[in-house]
């Protein structure tokens, strides 16, 4: 059962926060951090919310990491109407540029909120 299901996502993403202020900051892009993210996700799965919402758990981890790092980071929530069916996404952008997506598919999304 995921974390998320039991604590509530507020206390999910403390988790998440306390997790990327406890492992070691290295000089870098915020792109090495995401095959440190990737490598959480394979030993720690109970973090996920659902495997249909990972970028929520990978996107708020690559947000804390790059506040740390004093990087230029935003983290964007989205939504997308199709056939009916409400579709939400979360992305991180870096100095202006979306990183880790497709900006074609992210460009089908309306920004809700957006982080700084």
């Amino acid at each position: 059962m995921a974390l998320s299901r039991l604590r509530g996502v507020t206390q999910t993403i403390h988790l998440i926060r306390l997790v990327s202020d406890k492992l070691a900051l290295h000089k870098g892009r915020l792109d090495a951090y995401a095959d440190k993210i990737d490598w959480l996700f394979r030993r720690l799965p109970f973090l996920f919310l659902s495997k249909k919402q990972g970028c929520l758990i990978r996107g708020f981890l690559l947000y804390f990491f790059g506040k740390r790092r004093r990087f230029k980071v935003q983290l964007h929530f989205g939504c997308r109407l199709e056939k009916g069916m409400l579709h939400t996404h979360c992305w991180i952008v870096q100095d202006g540029y979306i990183c880790f997506e497709v900006e074609d598919v992210i460009r089908r999304y309306t920004t809700l909120v957006e982080y700084v």
